[in-house]
């Protein structure tokens, strides 16, 4: 299992697919130490990990966000995640918007043929 970390964001986002409220957001662009991040506080509010190696208060409160990061769920589909940019321009996470046909953009990994599938999977978002 790879280290991630876990995001809260302001507001309850709905699954573009099915429309139901989405949570147990997740993501790996962060400092992958499995903290909590809340959408407008700089540091982590939380660490989730056994207390003999979680971070004391005062190195926790110097954690920061990159600039820009990609956080994801799951819900209705088993192939494809629901996916969130983020940014964090004074490294305090300030905004989040879903992936759509619109701002999607092929992974470095994924070859074209699988972008146009994603893209077309994406293309049948119900909300």
């Amino acid at each position: 299992m790879g280290m991630f970390d876990y995001y809260q964001p302001h507001s309850a986002l709905a699954c573009p697919m099915c429309g139901k409220p989405l949570g147990e957001w997740q993501g790996k662009d962060g400092p992958c130490g499995l903290f909590v991040w809340k959408q407008g506080v700089p540091a982590p509010i939380d660490q989730i990990v056994d207390a003999d190696v979680c971070l004391e208060s005062e190195a926790l409160a110097k954690v920061r966000l990159p600039t820009s990061f990609l956080i994801y769920t799951h819900c209705c589909s088993t192939k494809y995640a629901v996916e969130a940019p983020c940014t964090a321009p004074d490294n305090t996470w300030s905004s989040i918007e879903l992936v759509t046909t619109t701002n999607a953009t092929r992974r470095k990994e994924e070859t074209r043929a699988a972008f146009k599938e994603r893209l077309k999977w994406l293309s049948t978002a119900a909300v």
